[in-house]
């Protein structure tokens, strides 16, 4: 083979070689973008589920924002792509701040709705329990109101994950309504100091008031009384 021939030859390889990483670049930075928007498009997704869970539940979340933009430079990147893949990087930086901008909007109206919610925890307070508790019949109410609360404490973050969230409102829910059922309006003053006095040894007959017997008997609680006599 002739010197030029060779260095042809050499020529051609080297300009082969250069379009195969020039090819293998070119593929390696799509795939980043592509790992880049699939992570955008997973907040903007788990974002939409908590939403759609909240909804669901009947839960006012307010004005959501607008995909309008995003979708627009969505449909521009498109026609970009299909026309001259090589030079999409401009309109790239473009569609990924969009998504996430709307990722993060959305997750901010999903992220407030949720917290108002956990500020608004039906009232569920432990001294008031304690004074429940010793009443005859109100003990495993009392337990189940502390099991869901003690759920809902200890439970995922409801901003977390859409399951998570769906988990936390129905704890809320269930524990609003055993909340409910457990008024501290159903018991009066009377009531609570007659039991809180049992605990110590006995009640002395005067705490049993006509209101504390009028409210044993329309509970049917009265044949869970019994009188002691203590010499002294």
């Amino acid at each position: 083979m002739k010197l030029v021939d060779r260095c042809a030859l050499m020529r051609s390889q080297i300009h082969q070689r250069n379009n195969i990483r020039r090819a293998q670049k070119e593929a390696q930075s799509f795939t980043e973008r592509a790992g880049e928007l699939r992570a955008a498009r997973e907040t903007v997704g788990n974002a939409l589920q908590r939403l759609v869970v909240l909804k669901a539940k009947g839960i006012n979340v307010g004005k959501l924002p607008s995909p309008s933009t995003a979708m627009t430079i969505l449909l521009e990147c498109e026609l970009m792509l299909s026309d001259n893949p090589t030079d999409s990087g401009k309109d790239y930086g473009r569609l990924k701040r969009s998504i996430e901008k709307l990722g993060k909007d959305l997750t901010e109206v999903a992220t407030r709705a949720t917290e108002s919610l956990r500020r608004d925890l039906p009232s569920v307070d432990e001294a008031f329990l304690r004074q429940v508790e010793v009443i005859p019949g109100y003990a495993t109410r009392v337990a189940n109101v502390r099991q869901q609360r003690d759920g809902i404490l200890n439970g995922n973050d409801p901003n977390g994950s859409a399951e998570a969230l769906g988990q936390f409102l129905d704890r809320r829910q269930a524990l609003r309504k055993l909340a409910d059922d457990l008024s501290p309006d159903e018991f009066p003053k009377e009531v609570l100091e007659f039991f809180k006095a049992g605990r110590h040894g006995g009640a002395p007959l005067d705490k049993l008031t006509n209101t504390v017997r009028e409210w044993l008997s329309e509970r049917d609680l009265l044949k869970n009384i019994r009188v002691t006599v203590v010499t002294r």
